[in-house]
């Protein structure tokens, strides 16, 4: 111990020793939206010296008066500054292919909006990423965030997130300006889009009602994915190989042929996923492929990205009760057989015009298509070949399969209008969304026992305005949309003669005003206020997966299911410095008629959902940086939430006052300790922490998700300027902690539990 004291205090004094060096250090800033750029160099003309920026886009570096430093970032002009009297720089760079970000701009936040919010790198994703779905990649990054897997990891299989509490069917996410979300049902199935983190330049997450987005409400949030710049990215391939517990393997190829000087560029990955996953029966099989490219000019872009997935996992969502989670953690409710085969595909067109200097504009088609089967039962002795959508296998099931297909076809088109004072943008979405569903006894799957068709098509407006008027920014933004919804039932299976289509339609106008102080270049102050309406999903009308005898009469009925509305209120505040940043909001969202789950698990895991007449979340979000030294980063982010329902009808008539919401614990933190222990080499040591959370609105003691409290390790070893070797070290006290729970089927409390200490290696090789 004495020995390890000495070294700890040798390292300290020689970081002081650093820190007491004359250095030049600044900020180096994207031009149009503010965020950090990540990784630019900065370097001494006509030397090797410099540094790279950190993740706040800060630097330092050994500098003289009269010295020229040379900053470089790909993708924007190469900028030169003599170095004078100033110590501290502000340095912004403007992007060379703008046109590029034109498909984003429609639904991200600029930088001087008055929204809370998080836009996270690639760099920063490259420095996390091993594979994982993206919201495990988000939880570590954004205020509020938690997120759990079915399987026990966060590779392959399902897994889910929620936002201030708000679980992921009410969070908004989009794939450069086009939805992602199912729009029937609202859901986000990460499993269908394997390897797809390693495909996306940034990821802007929005907290709250947020700015006006395409397809479904922000509530929670929005997730705004923008897919990779083939500019701002080295020319080349790329090999990443990887392996983990539990049996995980990843393999990834990725080529980028850069821009050509005519003009043409492609980028293309192909990927490759297995795990046993943690808990019994939950093994994944996947592979995906991504490509985007196309003509890239002075004033038009003519983009196709398209992507596809295949994956095939086995089932895991039932929660298990903690005696038995004790005797047996890998314990499954589900057996071998229960599994699935999906695959999700989308293509989008996207073009974008430079009239000139102050107006643009962008325009997408697009086509998101998913499919596939759920099958759950046991063996039969007979062996048959079964044929679903897509192929004709071998099989020796005899299960009750579960089929669906959706199609969804889309244009959205936007113009934009820049100047020095006024930004402007407006813009149209429209789509038809087509859902079959199927169930039927295999080997019958060409002759179902229900067959039910859906279809749901909107036309939305939306125009957004911010006006600088000397330190303040005022911002305005005004979203219409209008659906309809037509269910075509299966009257056969219900028993009842046929009485036609059952049509729903709704329309929104959602306000959204807010402004920007900016006392200085270093602090931000801002407030806002925004009202979202958000329809009932399929799900939430049926009150589980089927239209029969017992639910139609209310699904038919004008008032069987509310929309739900939200009033948001924001303040925040940012204070950039040169060592330490911070930024903090509160938040107040008034709920009429939320729609919200209550406790009740109707099949597969799902929690049925209903309206509450009134109910409040509020609540504190802070993140920071602080780097004492180019050795040592201190960065997270802690959310405080308080939520509150006046009065809850459940479980027949019985009516509760003054209850929380569940799966909404009071604290969530994330803190990082980054040690740069030499250019290429850095150590993280990272904390989660949460509180814990109800099951239940009876907001019965007994049925809480207990806190819990964890630490990982992520090694970064670059060899040169070719090769990186990360190292995850997850859980690394070995806790057995869940993330996520509900009643059983007795009643008792129940959880989905997540993994013990496990590890991931990942090796990325250019060339």
């Amino acid at each position: 111990m004495k020995k390890f004291s000495m070294i700890a205090l040798s390292l300290i004094g020689n970081v002081l020793l650093v820190t007491a060096q004359s250095l030049v250090s600044g900020k180096v800033t994207d031009s149009t939206y503010g965020d950090p750029l990540v990784g630019a160099t900065v370097t001494l003309k006509g030397s090797y010296d410099g540094t790279l920026t950190d993740q706040a886009g800060k630097f330092s570096v050994k500098a003289g008066t009269g010295d020229s430093l040379v900053v470089r970032y790909i993708g924007y002009e190469e900028q030169v500054l003599v170095v004078g009297d100033q110590t501290n720089l502000n340095i912004t760079m403007t992007s060379n292919y703008e046109l590029e970000s034109l498909v984003i701009r429609g639904v991200r936040a600029l930088e001087n909006d008055p929204v809370a919010k998080t836009t996270i790198s690639h760099q920063e994703i490259e420095k996390e990423y091993v594979g994982q779905h993206p919201i495990f990649i988000l939880d570590k990054k954004t205020p509020g965030i938690i997120s759990y897997s079915e399987s026990g990891t966060s590779v392959g299989n399902y897994g889910s997130m929620r936002l201030r509490g708000i679980g992921q069917e009410r969070i908004n996410f989009t794939l450069n300006g086009v939805p992602l979300n199912d729009m029937i049902d609202h859901g986000v199935f990460f499993s269908n889009f394997s390897d797809i983190s390693n495909n996306f330049e940034s990821i802007q997450v929005q907290r709250g009602v947020g700015t006006s987005t395409n397809g479904v409400s922000s509530y929670g949030g929005s997730v705004n994915f923008e897919s990779i710049n083939l500019k701002r990215n080295p020319v080349g391939s790329t090999v990443e190989l990887g392996a983990g517990s539990f049996n995980t393997f990843r393999a990834n190829y990725n080529v980028n042929t850069g821009i050509s000087e005519k003009g043409f560029g492609f980028y293309s990955s192909f990927g490759r996923l297995w795990s046993d996953g943690y808990k019994d029966f939950t093994e994944s099989d996947a592979y995906s492929f991504f490509l985007t490219g196309g003509y890239y000019g002075d004033r038009d872009m003519v983009r196709l990205t398209a992507f596809t997935s295949r994956s095939q996992n086995g089932l895991g969502y039932y929660v298990v009760d903690e005696q038995t989670l004790n005797d047996d953690p890998t314990y499954n409710l589900l057996i071998d057989d229960d599994n699935d085969d999906f695959s999700q595909y989308l293509v989008q067109l996207q073009h974008s015009h430079k009239f000139n200097s102050q107006w643009n504009m962008s325009s997408s088609l697009y086509y998101g298509g998913a499919g596939g089967d759920f099958a759950e039962g046991t063996l039969d002795d007979d062996s048959v070949y079964v044929e679903n959508y897509f192929w004709t296998y071998y099989t020796t099931f005899f299960q009750i399969n579960y089929p669906l297909k959706n199609d969804h076809f889309g244009l959205i088109s936007n113009i934009f209008l820049n100047t020095k004072r006024l930004n402007l943008s407006m813009g149209i979405h429209a789509y038809t969304f087509h859902r079959e569903n199927r169930e039927a006894i295999l080997p019958h799957n060409s002759n179902p026992y229900y067959l039910e068709n859906s279809n749901k098509n909107e036309l939305s407006w939306y125009g957004k305005l911010d006006y600088q008027v000397g330190q303040f920014n005022v911002f305005g933004d005004l979203q219409i949309r209008s659906m309809q919804l037509e269910i075509d039932p299966d009257y056969d299976f219900i028993g009842t003669s046929d009485n036609g289509t059952i049509t729903k339609s709704w329309t929104f106008v959602n306000p959204k005003l807010g402004i920007n102080y900016l006392p200085n270049q270093n602090q931000t102050i801002y407030f806002s206020y925004g009202f979202n309406g958000r329809e009932p999903t399929k799900l939430d009308l049926y009150g589980g997966f089927q239209l029969n005898a017992s639910n139609i009469d209310f699904v038919r009925s004008e008032d069987s299911f509310e929309p739900e509305y939200v009033h948001d209120f924001e303040a925040g505040y940012k204070l950039n410095l040169q060592r330490f940043s911070l930024e903090g909001n509160l938040y107040y969202m008034n709920f009429q008629n939320e729609i919200a789950p209550i406790g009740e698990v109707v099949a597969f895991g799902v929690q049925k959902r209903q309206n509450i007449p009134q109910s409040t979340r509020k609540g504190v979000e802070l993140s920071w940086m602080w780097s004492p030294t180019q050795y040592l980063d201190v960065h997270g982010n802690t959310a405080y939430l308080k939520t509150a329902i006046d009065e809850v009808t459940i479980f027949g008539d019985n009516t509760y006052a003054d209850r929380q919401h569940i799966l909404s614990p009071e604290w969530i933190s994330n803190e990082n300790l980054t040690v740069h222990l030499r250019r290429n080499l850095a150590l993280t040591l990272t904390h989660h922490f949460m509180t814990e959370q109800y099951m239940e609105l009876t907001n019965d003691e007994q049925l809480k998700v207990p806190g819990w409290s964890t630490f990982d390790v992520n090694v970064q070893w670059g060899l040169g300027d070719k090769v990186n070797v990360a190292l995850m070290l997850n859980n690394i006290f070995d806790r057995q902690y869940y993330t996520y729970g509900a009643p059983d089927f007795n009643g008792d409390p129940a959880f989905l539990i997540q993994p013990p200490r496990n590890f991931f290696l990942t090796t990325r090789i250019r060339f």
